[in-house]
């Protein structure tokens, strides 16, 4: 076993994996979350528009923070920098036991509850698929970094043909006169800016993941001028494919027509061409799923290999294996521990409690581009346009969301901050000296 990790991963697989997370399941859903805040097709589109815009300044700022610091990690590397390890150790702590694990069991069975479609089972084998789909990804990933990465390029290209295809046909469709009924369905009018707000939650929710290839920084041939460009490559044809997707859906449906779909691609689909096109739509699912497993597990080892190298008695997570060249022991630990989660059922519930930690960690990153611009100047090779204005906005933001979680839920806050400062006995135990 070895402890270094091969510099091996190129532009095109940073984007790919960045597009495989962030294109997941949401972008057939969120937009009906999105019309129970607005009611016109013009405010819809510009909450998705300032979701791109919000998240390009974070893009910006990961993408200076990659420059400087071009270690595996991502957030861990950065935090560990500005704040200490303490700090750092408790974003590995969060990212590992509830946030990642959390998003990886939900996946897993959005993905067996899409492949229902196709092949009949019960409750009990929906979990046993969900449970296969992450250990299959697991298990690919551990046999070679470059399994992983051509499996995720094939698959973010299919989401992005997937997606232009969806778009155009509705949009073709909808020339030649075939538009549903329920696009004639009034709905009222309630726009303003205060109502957009809200809005930004789940369309913020649908970007999320855009930072994900900087955990892989220190695998990178070209870190400090590549992996920057292609986080903003990333995001750039995200927003557009959002943008593109819900113009589409808006041809067919009002805003308060998509209120009541919970499945929009799916029931224009099947307005269209039936149950086949019902199956079409679950198969787009199926593809997206796999995808954002593919990626959160191929990206997710690499936290706890991270927090290892700063702890002895976790060297043995930060071992790399000699004839495979991955981290074994971090992808089965990150695996095993969601796949307990898809067996206890409440993975919901850990996710709901922490969900402001998310914000937190990402004011804190923000913040952190001010901090190492000052101890590190001149190191770098990426600087990010609008300094300071954009890391002020970006965390600015992200400091809003935060607060934002706590007074609207503080119960689930109070219950996120406890799991989250129980990482301090945990890292003082890591790290207490030997008698």
């Amino acid at each position: 076993m070895s402890a270094s990790l091969k510099r091996q991963l190129g532009f095109w697989d940073s984007v790919a994996i960045n597009i495989g997370i962030v294109i997941g399941v949401g972008i057939f859903r969120v937009p009906a979350e999105v019309a129970k805040y607005v009611h016109s097709p013009e405010w819809m589109l510009t909450a998705w528009v300032l979701g791109g815009v919000i998240s390009l300044t974070g893009v910006l700022c990961y993408a200076e923070l990659s420059s400087l610091f071009p270690r595996t990690g991502g957030t861990y590397v950065y935090l560990r920098e500005a704040y200490g390890p303490r700090v750092s150790f408790l974003f590995g702590w969060m990212e590992f036991a509830v946030l990642r694990a959390g998003s990886l069991a939900g996946i897993a069975y959005v993905f067996a509850a899409y492949l229902k479609n196709f092949i009949s089972f019960g409750p009990e084998t929906e979990k046993a698929i969900a449970i296969a789909a992450i250990a299959a990804f697991t298990l690919l990933n551990i046999c070679g970094l470059h399994y992983g990465t051509r499996v995720q390029n094939v698959l973010s290209v299919l989401k992005v043909l997937t997606l232009l295809g969806i778009s155009s046909t509705i949009l073709l469709l909808k020339r030649e006169g075939l538009i549903l009924s329920a696009a004639q369905t009034a709905a009222p009018v309630r726009d303003h800016w205060f109502y957009l707000a809200p809005a930004l939650i789940p369309v913020l929710w649908g970007y999320g993941g855009w930072n994900e290839s900087t955990f892989m920084s220190g695998e990178f041939k070209d870190t400090r001028k590549a992996l920057p460009i292609s986080l903003i490559t990333s995001i750039v044809i995200i927003t557009s494919l959002y943008v593109l997707i819900n113009i589409a859906y808006l041809s067919v449906l009002t805003p308060g027509a998509m209120r009541e779909t919970k499945s929009i691609a799916s029931e224009i689909f099947y307005a269209l061409f039936g149950n086949p096109g019902r199956l079409l739509i679950s198969a787009a699912v199926l593809i997206s799923a796999s995808g954002a497993l593919n990626s959160y597990i191929l990206t997710g080892a690499r936290i706890p290999f991270a927090v290892a190298q700063d702890s002895t008695r976790l060297s043995w997570l930060g071992r790399v294996h000699n004839t495979l060249g991955t981290p074994v022991q971090a992808f089965l630990v990150n695996g095993g521990w969601a796949i307990l989660l898809i067996l206890w059922g409440n993975f919901e519930e850990l996710l709901f409690f922490t969900g402001f930690a998310k914000w937190f960690f990402f004011t804190l990153a923000g913040a952190s581009v001010f901090i190492l611009r000052r101890k590190h100047k001149g190191d770098g090779s990426f600087r990010m346009p609008g300094y300071p204005f954009v890391p002020v906005f970006f965390t600015a933001f992200a400091f809003t969301l935060f607060i934002t979680t706590i007074v609207n839920e503080p119960r689930a806050a109070l219950l996120g901050a406890m799991l989250l400062m129980l990482g301090l006995p945990i890292y003082s135990l890591l790290h207490q000296k030997p008698k």
